[in-house]
C-alpha cells in the first residue's frame, strides 16, 4: 500500500512539515526535578526525530511552578530551561522535524504535594481526581498567568523551536476557565461564554505579541469533557471558530478530562476501538479552515491513510505507538509494516506508571526511555546461546542477541512459540497481546535463529548443545492452593479454560479475582454462562490500570457477575463451594470451578543447571513472576550485559 497523503508536506502557518506524522504530548518524567532537559530524555526524543516523525510536539511544559502536574516535568517557566530545550530543537532540525513545546498549567488538576504549593484554579472547585483544594485566582493573578504564557512563548522561540502549542485540553487550567463545571466566576473571566475565552484569548493575544503574528501557534482542546456539564462538541466548534479569527494557525483535538479519564477516550486502553476521538476532528473541519491534528489509537498505518483519505483531518497524532517503535513512519514509508512493533493500548509501562509517578516505559520496547543506556551493537565475540522458553522474555532475549552476532537456539516444550500470550489474547478485548505475540515471532523468523518446538529442555540436551551461555526462560505454573476439595472433578485451572480443552458447564465460581480472575470472568459471562468471583481482598483487579478496570467492570456488571470481595473459600464441594465473609460462612452452588491463584516460577532447570553451565542467567516469570513489561526490562537488561 502506498501511503501518499501520509507522506506528503503541509503547511502550518508558515512552517512546512515533511510529512503528517505528528509525535503528541505525553509527559515522561524524564526531566530534572527543576524541569530541565536531561540526556535521557533528549536521547530519547532523538530516536523519535531518527525515526521519520515530521512535527514534535514536547510534553506538556509548565509556564508556572504551582502549575507543574508531575515530580519530572519539562518547565519553560525559567531562562535556565532555555539551554537544554535549544538541544532538542537541535536534533530535531537535524532529522528534518519540527519541534515545539506544549505551554501548560494544571490548574487544580494537581497537588500540593507535587509543586509544594497549593493548586489555583477559576474557582475554588477541587478536581474529583486530585482532590486538592484550589485557590481562587484574582484577576491580578489571572493578568500574572496570561504574561507568564506569553513569557514562556518567548523562550520557546529563543531555543530555536517552531511553534508552541497552547494545551487548552484535558481538564487543566485553561479549559477550567473554559468550561462551565469548574468556572462559577462571576467577574469578566466567568459567567457567559465571552468571558469563559477571555483567558484562553488573552493568553493568543499575548503570545503573538511577543512572538510575532506569523510564528505558528496551535492550541489544542478537548472536543468533548465526557463530563456532565461540562464542554461538548457543539461548544468546541464555537471556540475553535473564534480561535480561527484569532489568526491561530492549527487544532488539536482530543477529548476528556482527569474526571473522565476512566471512561478509556483520553489514552484509550485496549478495550477501547480504534482511532475513538476521530469523529471529533471530522466535525471540528466542517467548520474552519485550520490544519486539524487527530490523535488516539491510530497505530495502523492504513487506518491513519484512511483518515486523511477521507478528509477527517489533516495530521495524525501517533503517540504511544512511537514509544513502542519510534521508526514507525520509516517503517510505513519503506513499506515494511510487518516489521513495526505497534502499541497494544495496554498502558502499563507508559501511563500507569505516569500516574504512579513514575518514568514512563513501554510494555513492547523495553529500550523506551533507556535509549542512553541500552546499546545493542554488534559484538565482536559471537557466542553460541541456547534459550530455554519461547515466551515474550525469551523471543526478545533471541531477537537482539541474534541482532548482535550471537548464534541462538530456542528450546520450546509446546508446539507454537509465545509463552504466556498464547493464553493472554484468549480473553475479550485483548487482541494487543496477539499483535504482540505475532510481531515477535516474526522478527525471530526473520532471523538466523534455530528453533526446536516440541522439545523439553534437559540437562543433558543443554550440555550436548555445548552453548557458551545459556539462558532460561521456562515461565511459571499456576498456583494450585491448599483449600479442602481442590482436588474434586469439578474443579479447573484458569489456564485449562482460556486452552479451550475443558467442556464448560453453566454455572462457574471463580477463585481469585485478580487481573486474569476478574478477565476470565469477562470471557465466561460473555459466553453466557453464570458466574460469580471470589476474592479475598476489597477489591478485582487491583494491579489493572484504572480506565481498563472501569471498563472491565462495566462489562461484568452488565453481564451480571456476582462478586464477593473479602471472602475467603473454606471447601470445595462437589455441588459448590463454602465462603466465609466476616464470622458467617454460606454455601454458592455451582457446576464447575475455576481457580486463578497466582503463578509460581519454574525454577528447577535453572536449579539444576546452575553450577553445571558457566554462565547461566534466569529472566522472565521462571525468576520472579510479574507483568508483561517486567520480563520484557529483564530481557533488555541481559541483552545489554551479554557483549
Amino acid at each position: 500500500m502506498k501511503f501518499s497523503h501520509l507522506f506528503s508536506p503541509i503547511s502550518i502557518g508558515t512552517m512546512t512539515v515533511k510529512n503528517r506524522i505528528v509525535m503528541p504530548p505525553m509527559v515522561r518524567n524524564y526531566a530534572s526535578t527543576t524541569g530541565e532537559v536531561t540526556e535521557k530524555y533528549i536521547k530519547h526524543i532523538q530516536s523519535i526525530a531518527a525515526g521519520g516523525t515530521g512535527l514534535l510536539i514536547l510534553e506538556a511544559s509548565y509556564i508556572s511552578g504551582e502549575g507543574k502536574g508531575f515530580t519530572h516535568e519539562l518547565g519553560i517557566e525559567k531562562d535556565k530551561q532555555i539551554a537544554g530545550l535549544k538541544k532538542l530543537a537541535e536534533i530535531a532540525h537535524q532529522y528534518g522535524a519540527k519541534i515545539g513545546p506544549q505551554l501548560y498549567h494544571a490548574g487544580r488538576q494537581t497537588h500540593h504535594l507535587t509543586t509544594g504549593k497549593q493548586p489555583v484554579a477559576p474557582s475554588s472547585i477541587p478536581c474529583p481526581v486530585t482532590q486538592d483544594p484550589p485557590k481562587k485566582l484574582t484577576i491580578g493573578e489571572i493578568i500574572e498567568l496570561e504574561n507568564k504564557y506569553a513569557d514562556s512563548a518567548m523562550r520557546a522561540k529563543e531555543a530555536n523551536m517552531d511553534f508552541v502549542e497552547i494545551h487548552g485540553a484535558h481538564g487543566y487550567l485553561i479549559t477550567q476557565f473554559l468550561s462551565p463545571i469548574s468556572n462559577k466566576r462571576t467577574d469578566k473571566y466567568g459567567g457567559n461564554y465571552t468571558n469563559r475565552l477571555r483567558f484562553l484569548k488573552n493568553i493568543i493575544l499575548k503570545v503573538k505579541a511577543v512572538l510575532g503574528n506569523n510564528f505558528p501557534i496551535i492550541i489544542r482542546l478537548s472536543a468533548d469533557e465526557l463530563t456532565s456539564g461540562g464542554l461538548t462538541i457543539d461548544d468546541t466548534i464555537k471556540i475553535s471558530q473564534d480561535l480561527e479569527k484569532l489568526n491561530i494557525h492549527a487544532l488539536h483535538l482530543s477529548a476528556g478530562n482527569y474526571g473522565s479519564y476512566n471512561q478509556g477516550m483520553m489514552i484509550p486502553p485496549m478495550a477501547t476501538p480504534e482511532a475513538p476521538l476521530v469523529k471529533y476532528a471530522a466535525k471540528v473541519k466542517k467548520y474552519v479552515k485550520l490544519p486539524i491534528i487527530t490523535v488516539a489509537k491510530i497505530h495502523q498505518p492504513s487506518l491513519a491513510e484512511k483518515i486523511l483519505d477521507n478528509k477527517q483531518a489533516d495530521l495524525i497524532g501517533i503517540g504511544r505507538g512511537l514509544l513502542a517503535d519510534p521508526n514507525w513512519p520509516q517503517k510505513v514509508q519503506d513499506n515494511k509494516l510487518d516489521d513495526i512493533n505497534y502499541c497494544i493500548s495496554c498502558n502499563q509501562g507508559c501511563i500507569a506508571r505516569l500516574f504512579a509517578g513514575q518514568d514512563v516505559q513501554c510494555t513492547v520496547n523495553p529500550t523506551c526511555g533507556f535509549e542512553n543506556k541500552y546499546k545493542f551493537n554488534p559484538t565482536d565475540k559471537p557466542e553460541k546461546i541456547v534459550i530455554v522458553g519461547g515466551g515474550p522474555a525469551g523471543l526478545y532475549s533471541a531477537i537482539c542477541l541474534s541482532q548482535k552476532g550471537h548464534k541462538i537456539t530456542i528450546f520450546e516444550k509446546n508446539t507454537s512459540l509465545g509463552g504466556l500470550l498464547n493464553l493472554a489474547d484468549k480473553t475479550p478485548l485483548r487482541d494487543g497481546m496477539t499483535t504482540f505475540k505475532n510481531y515477535l515471532i516474526n522478527q525471530v523468523k526473520k532471523l538466523p535463529i534455530e528453533i526446536k518446538l516440541k522439545t523439553s529442555a534437559t540437562p543433558e540436551l543443554i550440555i550436548k548443545e555445548k552453548p557458551q551461555s545459556v539462558i532460561i526462560c521456562t515461565g511459571s505454573t499456576a498456583i494450585k492452593p491448599s483449600i479442602d476439595g481442590i482436588d474434586n472433578p469439578n474443579v479447573l485451572l484458569s489456564e485449562q479454560v482460556l486452552q479451550g480443552k475443558s467442556k464448560l458447564k453453566k454455572k462457574i465460581i471463580i477463585i481469585g479475582g485478580g487481573c486474569q480472575g476478574a478477565q476470565v470472568a469477562d470471557l465466561l459471562s460473555s459466553q453466557k454462562k453464570e458466574v460469580t468471583i471470589i476474592e479475598l481482598s476489597k477489591d478485582i483487579a487491583l494491579e489493572m490500570p484504572g480506565d481498563e478496570k472501569t471498563l472491565l467492570l462495566e462489562r461484568l456488571a452488565k453481564q451480571k457477575v456476582k462478586i464477593h470481595t473479602e471472602t475467603k473459600v473454606i471447601k470445595i464441594e462437589p455441588d459448590g463451594l463454602i465462603i466465609q465473609k466476616g464470622n458467617g460462612k454460606t454455601k454458592l452452588k455451582s457446576d464447575q470451578i475455576v481457580v486463578c491463584f497466582g503463578r509460581r516460577p519454574n525454577v528447577d532447570l535453572y536449579i539444576s543447571l546452575k553450577k553445571k553451565v558457566k554462565k547461566i542467567y534466569n529472566i522472565g516469570d521462571s525468576d520472579k513472576v510479574g507483568r508483561l513489561n517486567d520480563a520484557m526490562r529483564q530481557a533488555a537488561e541481559l541483552c545489554q550485559k551479554i557483549k
